[in-house]
């Protein structure tokens, strides 16, 4: 079982294997490597992890290197624990607004409550229409703002405006191989960021452009807590 603790704030650990023990702590072995070669020795510490059956305590504030490893994994703020959760469940429904901006890239948008459907929440974002889902089932009173968070990768850029987009005017746009991630503003000046697929026919957004936006269908957006 992998548990790893993930702060906000190595060796080789060969001699402490030969004692075999129950648990094993790594403060942070892979700081000190490089992209590619911290990669492969993530496999490499999974595998053998795997082989002792040992449980594994690791120490990092590389969120990348927890979720890739992990079984479990511990965010910590200032001393406190703010969630215990499996990798899948902490990046799909962070309980709180630091665990939602510190584990990948979250846009935290402050949302007007406007209906329901069924499970699903619905709220607006100035024009960006927005779905959540709250795990304790109850809803907010019509016209009560909550912060959703909305994953870069759940966002949809065209550029024609359609039923259901919202225009952000593209401030910064930076190339992420297959994607590229948009820095764009919504009215009155909220900051919002979509990872866009690169066009086959070669078209990019660029600085000054304006995005027509849209949820992605089915896309699981928190209602987040302090």
């Amino acid at each position: 079982c992998w548990s790893t603790v993930v702060h906000s704030d190595t060796p080789t650990s060969s001699p402490a294997i030969v004692c075999q023990p129950r648990v094993l702590l790594l403060d942070e072995p892979l700081s000190a490597l490089d992209a590619h070669l911290r990669e492969q020795m993530q496999v490499e510490l999974k595998r053998l992890q795997s082989r002792l059956g040992t449980t594994f305590v690791m120490v990092t504030h590389d969120q990348t290197e927890a979720l890739s490893i992990s079984d479990r994994i511990v965010v910590m703020n200032k001393g406190l624990i703010e969630q215990i959760a499996p990798p899948a469940i902490l990046y799909d429904r962070p309980a709180t607004k630091f665990v939602a901006s510190f584990i990948g890239t979250m846009n935290l948008l402050q949302s007007r409550f406007v209906g329901r459907d069924g499970e699903r929440l619905r709220f607006a974002a100035g024009e960006l229409a927005l779905e959540a889902v709250s795990d304790t089932g109850e809803a907010p009173a019509a016209g009560d703002t909550r912060t959703i968070g909305v994953r870069p990768e759940d966002l949809l850029a065209t550029t024609e405006a359609a039923d259901g987009t919202a225009p952000a005017r593209v401030s910064g746009v930076v190339f992420h191989g297959r994607t590229l991630r948009l820095h764009a503003e919504l009215g009155q000046g909220t900051s919002i960021i979509i990872d866009a697929p690169r066009r086959a026919d070669g078209f990019q957004f660029s600085v000054g452009d304006v995005a027509h936006i849209r949820l992605r269908r089915g896309a699981n957006c928190p209602l987040l807590t302090n």
